[in-house]
């Protein structure tokens, strides 16, 4: 699930870790958007290519409807389906990849933390978003060139009916892939209660920017989650 998809742009190569002493290398697990870096980043490519496109919008009724159908938490990779077919319908492949890349330039980068723990434990962290793996490998790539983790999941996406989809939705449970949940994993970090099951692997689990209301949900189910306040 993790190998490159034809409609993800070409970014350097991820760190490579200690590959030979797997078994012995305690592992970081941690989400992207609003954990990492601020912000919602697929939301946000969503909207700027729409913003850039403008013809999608003929076809807000198709939008509006991915958008309700999201909130019902079985089908949310149905409505995600039809919030990026709508808005990506005919958009070809290299455009695809020049607005991922125009798009991480808008972004305002990394918690200063982030960059730190990138920089110091990047050989020994996954990377698990929702996002497209392409979008955040690319924004990855930008603000950290040289210090890559050593994997990155996200979404999958490829072409259908013309328009761009994910064939992999890595949301909420399904970040916990088989290989994922082998690992001897020391920490895992997350702003969202979606990814309960992923800070539960974790010896130690770190919650980024909770508010009071997500603290208390969060620790109602994990007492053990350490609050962590990150800034840009």
């Amino acid at each position: 699930m993790i190998s490159r998809s034809p409609a993800e742009p070409v970014v350097p190569k991820e760190g490579v870790g200690n590959r030979d002493n797997g078994s012995a290398t305690r592992w970081i697990l941690a989400d992207f958007d609003d954990t990492l870096a601020p912000g919602d980043s697929h939301a946000g490519l969503l909207c700027y290519i729409l913003r850039r496109r403008i013809w999608p919008l003929l076809l807000l009724p198709v939008i509006a409807l991915g958008g309700l159908v999201y909130l019902v938490p079985s089908q949310r990779r149905c409505g995600i389906s039809l919030i990026w077919w709508a808005i990506t319908l005919w958009l070809s492949p290299l455009g695809w990849r020049k607005l991922v890349r125009a798009y991480c330039h808008t972004r305002p980068g990394l918690f200063r933390e982030a960059h730190r723990l990138l920089e110091e434990e990047g050989h020994r962290c996954w990377v698990i978003s929702a996002s497209p793996r392409a979008l955040v490998r690319a924004q990855l790539a930008l603000q950290r060139p040289a210090d890559l983790p050593y994997r990155t999941i996200g979404s999958l996406m490829h072409y259908r009916l013309g328009g761009l989809m994910p064939r992999f939705y890595c949301h909420g449970q399904h970040k916990l892939l088989p290989e994922i949940c082998t690992l001897d994993t020391e920490l895992a970090l997350s702003d969202s209660l979606h990814d309960l099951p992923l800070l539960g692997l974790g010896k130690e689990a770190w919650l980024i920017n909770p508010t009071p209301t997500r603290l208390q949900k969060a620790r109602a189910r994990l007492p053990h989650l350490m609050v962590k306040n990150w800034q840009l």
